[in-house]
């Protein structure tokens, strides 16, 4: 199923952006098993620069980057901060693919404000930037792709919300600030908090870290004697807040929510421990980013935004989504 999807995705690929590429008539595709990967010299040079590597869900991004240049024939350099979430890194990352004449970069913001100098600079030099999974908030971009945050979230809080009782008091572990993913997914959440008239205990950050989480949450515990959910902005901060819970002996009269989706957040789906997600495919996110920028160098149009949808996985349903 799997090898008929990516095929699938390839022939979607050639069919609408017209993967016709000067000299590769000559080239042979490669006709491995399970492979739909061009063979020959690249068409072109990419960099892929996502936030941080303290998360799985960055892993999975640059896993699809790559399958993306494997399929179009490119050249894709992967880059992350050795500091999580530092964006002073990420602008060196592409000023130095300014200089080495990438054709495009592709760059997961871990500040929307922050990054602007390193668009503006691409911009001057005339290398299209898209933006999968977080906006910037200046700069020319040619396209974002990813969840609707906002939307994603209020689905995943009213979900477990509803899974309460009478009682509905309430923990929200917030992303990095800054971030505009994270600003996205409070929001949302909020607003479930909001209309199902639970009370709000405490909107803290846990900066989309397992540590973090477990540690902010282990102090809200001693803060708040009767909690009955917990709603992460990602599944790192859940599972982190999970541990806490367990180790205090109150796991099982609370229910935790995550985003993303990750292999970790489903195994803790299946065992009970966690109550929803959101599956968010950073895979598909970083695929799609890398065949926008693709397009972009072919001079056709590009889609502004590209929404991809991350559906609820709860226990019921996680072993379609493992």
């Amino acid at each position: 199923m799997k090898r008929i999807v990516k095929v699938l995705i390839s022939l979607v690929v050639i069919a609408a952006f017209g993967f016709a590429v000067s000299g590769c008539a000559d080239k042979e595709a490669s006709a491995a098993e399970g492979s739909t990967a061009m063979t020959g010299e690249p068409v072109a040079k990419m960099v892929y620069i996502v936030k941080s590597m303290d998360n799985p869900f960055w892993d999975s991004m640059i896993e699809g980057a790559n399958r993306a240049a494997a399929d179009l024939n490119l050249e894709m350099e992967t880059l992350a901060p050795i500091k999580p979430y530092n964006v002073e890194e990420q602008l060196r990352f592409m000023e130095e693919a300014i200089t080495k004449g990438v054709d495009a970069i592709i760059v997961v913001p871990a500040d929307g404000q922050g990054i602007i100098p390193g668009i503006e600079k691409a911009n001057a030099a005339g290398i299209p930037v898209v933006t999968p999974n977080t906006r910037a908030a200046g700069g020319k971009v040619v396209s974002w792709d990813g969840a609707a945050n906002f939307d994603a979230a209020y689905e995943v809080a009213k979900y477990v919300l509803g899974q309460l009782g009478s009682s509905k008091k309430v923990i929200y572990l917030e992303g990095t600030p800054g971030n505009q993913t994270a600003t996205d997914r409070t929001k949302g959440a909020l607003k479930a908090i909001e209309e199902a008239g639970a009370q709000l205990l405490a909107s803290q950050t846990a900066k989309f870290s397992r540590v973090d989480g477990q540690n902010v949450m282990e102090n809200l515990l001693q803060q708040f004697p009767e909690v009955d959910c917990v709603i992460a902005g990602n599944d790192e901060m859940a599972l982190g807040a999970i541990e806490a819970l367990d180790a205090a002996g109150r796991l099982d009269k609370v229910k935790v929510s995550g985003f993303d989706g990750n292999n970790d957040a489903k195994k803790a789906l299946k065992e009970g421990r966690l109550t929803v997600t959101g599956d968010q495919r950073p895979d598909a996110q970083a695929y799609w980013g890398v065949v926008a920028a693709f397009i972009a160098l072919k001079n056709m149009p590009v889609a502004r935004d590209i929404y991809l949808p991350a559906p609820l996985i709860t226990r019921e349903n996680v072993d379609q989504f493992m």
